[in-house]
């Protein structure tokens, strides 16, 4: 047994359910790219506004050491030209240990490394000589220098910044430096924290030993750093950005920088979740002002499907009645205004039109007798059963073929059909506009009279019966016909009663010698 299918869907609500998946999967790519590009965009500002950070800071220090460098240079050629004087010695050590609060400590030394005088005077014993690894490179390589974090000999982490001096006939008279003390407030420190920078960014300073000079958590100051990419890429020198994590493991965006005239670097760091808190905001700032424009794009896809599938609507649902006599112009007031539901539209015409036909002429052949081409039983008894509804006066005729047997057993089967149809052929031509005629089986014929009384439908009968016996049939010769007449009326109400009446006609006829009307 073939299973019946059900369909749910119609071509509008696929239409927009293809146009919602369609609107949907662009809004979901327009978002998915837009949230790429933005984040992109947020990490490479991020990137960029730490390496900016990053050189800011370093060129900070940097003008700093080249400052203290400088202040030292003055000072070491003030001390050149009366190196032997306590008191300018004082002075000078006095002088700069106060300006700007750039050194914590400053010392003089003699050309071996001697201390000569230092201030505070408390910090470094004059005569004494440093075991400093830092103090010793300084005379030893008699150029400015700037050390890497190491321990004082009172237990400060501090950085030597030096300057050599130098007679004027170019004789090495010692060294003039300053200690900045890297875990108390200094110049040095206000330098890096001056850069303020918000949203989580934060900058620290480590030496080449990966010491930290400078962090925001003060505690981390002076400790040394496993290992730093970002540190190494900037004591290589270099000046970048990198996405790394960091000591915690915590995904850092970071800029980093070298300090000139130092072996020290920079690194300006965000976490990366920070730096992309904001994302999520702009997604949904992005979302919001799509959805308007997106809602209105819905409206005009439901409208423009209803109006596209409007006129297939139409037509699918006529398909369903095509056997309708009315459907070819319910398809005609149809407005198919584009070209596949035009074509569609006639297409369907031209079947109706075909089926229209192929019933009408299976409605004739089911109606009509197939050898005479007159209506069959069944077209009668519709006929009657429409007069008897409709109460409308009619007369019937019963006509038979007087010795037809004689007919068929002297000429043949074959003369007697010929004789049927020529019988019927005349009966047709004998009949008015709205009469029927009848085969009512073997040689019996019935023809209906609406509208007629029993004298005009004898008068039409005795025409008949005139007809036939004057025509002589191909074959067999002259046949006569015997005719009964009966009326709608007082006696005869209803169609069973008029065919018994003309039967019993009909039945008078044969009795009075055949070839006769009797009504």
């Amino acid at each position: 047994m073939k299973r019946r299918t059900f369909h749910f869907l119609n071509l509008r609500s696929l239409m927009l359910a293809f146009a919602l998946f369609s609107a949907l999967a662009t809004l979901a790519n327009s978002l998915v790219v837009a949230y790429g590009v933005q984040r992109d965009a947020l990490i490479h500002a991020t990137l960029e506004a730490n390496h900016a950070y990053a050189a800011k800071v370093a060129s900070s220090i940097g003008a700093f050491i080249k400052s203290a460098h400088a202040h030292l240079h003055y000072s070491a050629l003030q001390l050149a030209e009366d190196y032997a004087n306590p008191h300018l010695m004082h002075a000078e050590t006095k002088r700069l240990q106060a300006q700007d609060n750039a050194f914590n400590t400053v010392v003089i030394t003699d050309a071996g490394g001697t201390v000569l005088h230092s201030h505070p005077d408390n910090l470094l014993a004059e005569g004494s000589k440093p075991d400093s690894e830092e103090m010793q490179r300084a005379v030893a390589l008699r150029r400015p220098l700037v050390s890497h974090a190491y321990p004082s000999a009172n237990g400060n982490l501090m950085v030597f910044i030096s300057q050599p001096i130098f007679a004027t006939d170019g004789a090495f008279l010692g060294v003039l430096g300053g200690a900045v003390y890297i875990q108390q407030d200094s110049a040095l420190s206000t330098v890096v924290s001056n850069h303020f920078h918000h949203d989580g960014t934060f900058a620290f300073v480590a030496d080449k030993h990966q010491r930290l000079l400078h962090h925001p958590d003060a505690n981390r100051i002076g400790e040394v750093l496993d290992s730093s990419a970002t540190v190494d890429a900037g004591l290589r020198g270099e000046s970048g950005t990198l996405e790394a994590n960091n000591s915690k493991g915590v995904p850092m965006l970071a800029g980093y920088a070298p300090v000139a005239n130092a072996d020290w670097a920079v690194v300006a760091q965000q976490p990366r979740g920070i730096a992309l808190s904001t994302l999520g905001r702009l997604m949904r700032d992005m979302f919001l002002d799509l959805l308007p424009a997106s809602v209105i794009g819905l409206l005009l896809l439901w409208f423009g499907a209803r109006w596209i599938t409007r006129p297939l609507q139409q037509l699918a649902d006529n398909a369903t009645q095509l056997s309708q006599p009315q459907t070819i112009d319910q398809l005609g007031r149809i407005k198919a205004w584009y070209k596949e539901p035009a074509a569609i539209r006639q297409a369907l015409i031209d079947s109706v039109s075909l089926i229209h036909r192929k019933i009408g002429r299976l409605n004739e052949q089911a109606q009509s007798d197939p050898m005479t081409g007159l209506a069959n039983r069944r077209a009668m008894d519709a006929a009657l059963a429409l007069l008897d509804q409709s109460q409308q006066a009619y007369s019937a005729l019963e006509l038979d073929i007087d010795f037809f047997k004689r007919v068929n057993d002297t000429y043949g089967h074959d003369a007697g059909d010929v004789a049927l149809k020529q019988v019927a052929e005349i009966i047709a031509r004998h009949s008015r506009t709205g009469d029927l005629a009848c085969r009512a089986g073997g040689e019996e014929f019935v023809l209906l009279l609406p509208d007629t009384n029993v004298t005009a439908a004898c008068a039409i009968a005795e025409r008949i019966r005139a007809s036939i016996e004057a025509t002589a049939v191909t074959g067999v010769g002259h046949i006569t016909l015997s005719i009964g007449v009966g009326c709608r009326g007082p006696q005869a109400n209803s169609a069973a009663e008029v065919l018994k009446q003309a039967d019993e006609n009909l039945y008078r006829a044969k009795q009075g010698g055949r070839n006769r009307v009797v009504g």
